[in-house]
């Protein structure tokens, strides 16, 4: 009897725990019935095949199909924003690059290596969390008229076209066409290359090692528009890393912009660069100044045309180059569009800057001292 009397008040206990839950969650679907919320899929997939001259010590040709980017990087995402009323919104990105060649993930392979971030916005702002760009990225993007496409004057600084930052806290604010915005990492992450500003990620016992922080402020107009940056990364990823030690730093500061005539589009930009690196003779260790100038034209609604040149000069290194670079695409829909792409690199005594943007390095570099040039036909989809 007294067994059956506690089975029946555990019954009853568990019951009404479970219906006490339901109307706790109906309390909160009720809540939030007004709240609207959207999650929208996007994503670009493009493919290409690409000549490369004067490859390694032998100065090889290849003929293959690039990983990286083509016109644009390929890459697939979700991008979700929620009501929450009052004037705040919940956001987030999941943003990941792939391959399509081989079907593989690119950013050493992280599910959602371009962007993973969570964050709140209103009229205040908007501050998120997670794995993204820095600040400079933001700004080349407004004077940059044709990276990322395979070849630019941004092969002369792989970097700008790349620079995401693991364990990152953004804040940006927007009003007017006028937008500042501030990054900070707590920790770069180890997959990134060298030329991506890799580390080894948050450390426990060193404040200063793998830091990352960058700041921006931009204005568009619509027809111009103005932007400057800087970004400086702490070294402490270790012996083979371009900033061994955390006392070292790697600073950029950038200013560019744009205007637009009618159909056509020009853009421009310089970046001064100052590396305590402590490497070989190369880009990674001195004081740099680069510089790019490149237009975009639409003589027809269906028809674009591109070109740029970018020059980098290093200090007491020999070590610049120049970049020109051209595009022609024809778009057969809104989505999808075919083109044909090419450049040339001109390489200083002790430079051994790629042409080819599309493979990791060192797959397609050259010798020092050694010229390169590329060409691209493809095709891409938006969706």
């Amino acid at each position: 009897m007294t067994a059956r009397l506690n089975r029946a008040r555990g019954e009853h206990s568990w019951h009404r725990l479970f219906w006490w839950t339901f109307a706790a969650l109906a309390a909160c679907a009720s809540g939030v019935s007004h709240a609207q919320s959207s999650v929208t899929l996007y994503g670009v997939i493009d493919a290409g095949v690409e000549y490369v001259t004067n490859i390694g010590p032998q100065k090889s040709s290849s003929v293959h199909i690039p990983s990286l980017t083509a016109s644009l990087p390929s890459l697939w995402g979700l991008r979700g924003n929620e009501d929450l009323g009052g004037g705040l919104n919940a956001v987030f990105v999941l943003e990941s690059g792939f391959a399509p060649a081989q079907g593989s993930l690119n950013q050493g392979g992280r599910l959602f290596g371009r962007q993973a971030y969570v964050g709140l916005s209103g009229q205040w702002g908007k501050v998120t969390l997670g794995r993204q760009y820095s600040q400079i990225f933001w700004a080349v993007l407004t004077g940059d008229t044709l990276a990322p496409n395979i070849y630019a004057a941004a092969d002369l600084d792989p970097y700008l076209t790349q620079p995401r930052v693991d364990n990152a806290i953004t804040y940006t604010f927007t009003s007017s066409g006028l937008t500042a915005a501030a990054t900070y990492s707590f920790g770069r992450d180890a997959v990134g290359s060298a030329p991506a500003g890799g580390c080894a990620g948050q450390s426990p016992t060193n404040w200063r090692a793998c830091k990352s922080m960058s700041a921006m402020l931009k204005y568009d107009a619509g027809k111009w528009g103005v932007a400057a940056a800087i970004d400086r990364n702490y070294g402490g990823g270790g012996t083979g890393s371009p900033l061994p030690l955390s006392s070292q730093t790697d600073t950029r500061a950038l200013i560019d912009g744009y205007v637009k005539f009618d159909n056509a589009t020009f853009g421009a930009g310089f970046q001064h660069r100052i590396n305590h690196g402590e490497q070989t003779p190369t880009i990674f260790d001195a004081t740099s100044n680069y510089w790019w100038i490149g237009g975009s034209y639409l003589p027809l609604p269906d028809i674009a045309l591109d070109a740029q040149f970018g020059r980098i000069t290093v200090s007491n290194k020999d070590a610049g180059g120049s970049v020109i670079a051209a595009r022609a695409m024809y778009f057969l829909s809104k989505a999808t569009a075919v083109y044909v792409t090419a450049g040339h690199v001109f390489n200083q005594r002790n430079a051994s800057f790629s042409i080819d943007g599309g493979v990791p390095p060192p797959t397609s570099t050259p010798l020092p001292g050694v010229n390169q040039t590329g060409a691209l036909v493809g095709i891409r989809h938006l969706f």
